[in-house]
């Protein structure tokens, strides 16, 4: 069987994402997607748990599904992109089909590429437009425009594109890269076209209870799977107490930088409210994505040695789902498998050495985590769609 890989998030699954899936389901056997669970890339807890949105996934057409795990969920793009790759080129698939606003592969090759072959050049002019006060994306969009002459090219889906067509070449992945036009709605707008518009505006009418509005936007399998939402200010109570109850270990956290541990200090001291806290936080260095990355590192206790530990990849997958084309590829495949699925926490003990244990009651304690905001029921084993 062949297999298409998709790298998704679902937060929450719309009529977008069916239309990238129809293009994943087109000259493959069946569609593998590695999905963030609990906590995401823009450091955000997910609107909705992992097993709710795997559910939306796999009623909509995707034959597997397993989670992508916390350490990398939670990351910038380029640790987030080859945890993800490294998971699909394990698993066997053939290719990977994303989305891209430029919609040119040999564009996004040439970047990535030049980031791989002129690295050390590349850090250096960044850090020092950084060190300017401009943000990451501001200063690797002016360093490419400079040295190869592209301009206003890396939006939000190029630069994960940029960081899978690196992370493929890094790990000499024999996976194809192809990608399909973001059509209609760009990451962050608002509007609604064709009945298509983007996650960020499904999430405010969900929380703006625009139920009628949702309608429109989100296939009705996934729409009736909608319940009570998750929020990262839901979580401030919890933050604020990690904050105050560990400064010193602050330093410590995953992209945190110099001076940003003090600032976030002082301003969980100073205020009760999550909006205040963020608002006053916030600088023009810094994107939102980075800064809700740091806070949900400090939440999950994500510190630097465990994102070094984790950036060679990982050893084992968590299956969370599958329909009767995914179970057959894991029965035909598994022999051939680079990673060992897991299909619960039956007998892990058995199955992973002393170190992937560790990581996994990492993982484990991260959905904990969650489900004290959000509870949910953690199933044993995955969810089968006949």
């Amino acid at each position: 069987m062949r297999a298409t890989g998709i790298i998704v998030e679902y937060n929450p699954f719309h009529n977008g994402h069916k239309l990238h899936l129809m293009e994943a389901k087109k000259n493959s056997d069946l569609v593998i997607a590695v999905m963030s669970g609990n906590f995401l890339q823009r450091g955000e807890p997910a609107i909705y748990d992992k097993w709710t949105r795997a559910q939306m996934a796999l009623k909509n057409g995707v034959d597997l599904v397993v989670e992508l795990p916390v350490f990398y969920s939670a990351q910038a793009a380029e640790i987030f992109s080859y945890g993800a790759i490294d998971i699909l080129d394990k698993l066997g698939v053939e290719k990977i089909i994303f989305g891209s606003e430029s919609s040119d592969l040999e564009k996004l090759k040439k970047i990535a590429y030049l980031q791989i072959d002129e690295k050390d050049l590349i850090d250096e002019k960044i850090k020092e437009k950084m060190d300017s006060g401009i943000s990451y994306p501001n200063a690797i969009n002016s360093v490419i425009e400079e040295l190869l002459g592209e301009k206003d090219i890396l939006k939000p889906n190029d630069i994960l594109g940029v960081e899978y067509i690196k992370a493929i070449r890094k790990l000499s992945s024999s996976i194809e890269p192809i990608l399909i036009e973001r059509k209609a709605v760009g990451y962050h707008d608002k509007e609604i076209i064709d009945e298509i518009t983007s996650a960020t505006s499904i999430r405010k009418m969900i929380k703006d209870g625009s139920l009628e509005a949702i309608k429109k936007v989100m296939p009705v399998e996934s729409y009736n799977l909608l319940g009570t939402p998750t929020y990262l200010e839901k979580f401030y109570p919890l933050l604020r107490y990690e904050i105050l109850n560990n400064y010193e270990e602050l330093k410590f956290v995953a992209d945190m930088e110099i001076g940003l541990d003090n600032r976030i200090f002082e301003m969980a001291v100073k205020y009760l409210d999550f909006k205040d806290f963020y608002k006053n936080l916030m600088t023009k260095r810094y994107t939102h994505g980075r800064i809700q990355r740091v806070l949900t590192h400090i939440l999950l206790k994500i510190d630097k040695k465990i994102i070094d530990e984790t950036k060679v990849g990982i050893t084992y997958v968590k299956i969370l789902g599958f329909s009767q084309k995914g179970n057959k590829y894991l029965k035909e495949k598994k022999e051939t498998f680079k990673i060992k699925p897991l299909s619960g926490l039956k007998n892990v003990s058995l199955i992973l050495d002393e170190r992937e244990r560790e990581l996994l009651n990492f993982e484990i304690k991260c959905d904990r985590i969650y489900g004290i905001i959000n509870p949910y029921e953690e199933r044993k084993f995955p969810i089968i769609i006949k």
